[in-house]
C-alpha cells in the first residue's frame, strides 16, 4: 500500500492544493520575522508536505520567500524555475544518482513541478521562510508570463493553469 498515492494522501490527510496536487500543513512556527524592508511581522517558517500523481502537476507560481523542497519518495519530480534574470533551469527532486534530495527555490522565482515519467506519485515537504501566507501566494497566466519568457513558451502553456 506504501506504493499507491491513495494510501499518503489518507495517512497524512492530504487535500487538494490550488496549484494542483494534495498538501497538508504540518508545521507553523510560532516566532514571527521581519522580512527585511517590511514592517508586517511573518511567521518564521512553515512546512507541507506535498503530493503529486500521474499526470498532475503544480503549476506556475511564485512566493515572496525562500521555498525549500524534500524529496520523501516515489517518482522524479522535475521542477521548473524561471528566474527574475531571464534565465531557465530543472532541478530534478528525487533519490537517484541524477537527482537532488531537496532543491532550493529563491523567492520571486516563476516555479512548477511534474513528475517526470507521468507514472504513480511523489511525495515530499516543502519548508517556506518566512512562512508562506495565502496572500503572497501568486499564480501566473499563460499569457503574461509567456510575455515574460517568450522561450519557454510550450513549457509555459503546458504547466500554467490559466
Amino acid at each position: 500500500m506504501k506504493n499507491k498515492a491513495s494510501y499518503w494522501i489518507d495517512r497524512l490527510d492530504l487535500q487538494p492544493h490550488p496549484e494542483g496536487g494534495y498538501y497538508r500543513e504540518i508545521f507553523r512556527s510560532h516566532a514571527e520575522v521581519h522580512r527585511h524592508n517590511e514592517s508586517e511581522l511573518r511567521r518564521a517558517c512553515t512546512s507541507i508536505y506535498y503530493l503529486l500523481e500521474g499526470n498532475d502537476f503544480s503549476g506556475f507560481h511564485r512566493l515572496k520567500s525562500d521555498e525549500l523542497w524534500y524529496f520523501h519518495g516515489g517518482q522524479a519530480i522535475n521542477i521548473h524555475v524561471l528566474d527574475t534574470n531571464g534565465d531557465y533551469k530543472c532541478i530534478e527532486l528525487s533519490d537517484s544518482e541524477t537527482g537532488n534530495l531537496q532543491a532550493f527555490i529563491e523567492p520571486n522565482c516563476w516555479f512548477a513541478a511534474e513528475i517526470s515519467s507521468k507514472l504513480d506519485f511523489a511525495l515530499v515537504s516543502c519548508a517556506v521562510a518566512p512562512g508562506f501566507d495565502f496572500s503572497e501566494f501568486e499564480m501566473a497566466t499563460k499569457s503574461s508570463l509567456s510575455s515574460v519568457y517568450p522561450s519557454q513558451k510550450s513549457l509555459i502553456e503546458r504547466l500554467c493553469r490559466f
